[in-house]
């Protein structure tokens, strides 16, 4: 019977074979993610963030607002410790995920270089 050592480990390998045959410059958010070694709960915590922040950006769109500066705070803040707002924000973009949002908020956190 296999251990659960001996199961990690085996699991581990075929996780490194899986990254080593996938193209990831694809896939830049999910490479970001294994990067920073981020649990599936860190994960669906910035999708639901992503999916809360967009709303609500539609939504002040369609009112006029124009001054988005509490959204890229928010995100900035909610975002686990593990990441980079701006490095985030672009692995979000070039991975076509949030695009509307994640160019203003790109736009947005240049400005505060």
């Amino acid at each position: 019977m296999e251990t659960v050592e001996e199961r990690l480990e085996r699991l581990e390998f075929y996780n490194k074979l899986t990254i080593e045959s996938v193209d990831l410059s694809l896939y830049p958010f999910f490479r970001l993610v294994m990067e920073k070694k981020l649990i599936e709960k860190e994960v669906d915590d910035i999708i639901l963030l992503c999916d809360e922040l967009e709303k609500i950006f539609f939504m002040q769109s369609e009112e006029g607002f124009v001054h988005y500066t509490p959204l890229l705070i928010h995100f900035a803040g909610m975002l686990t410790p593990k990441l980079n707002p701006r490095e985030t924000i672009s692995a979000l973009l070039q991975q076509d995920k949030y695009n509307t949002l994640m160019n203003k908020l790109y736009e947005l956190s240049m400005r505060y270089e």
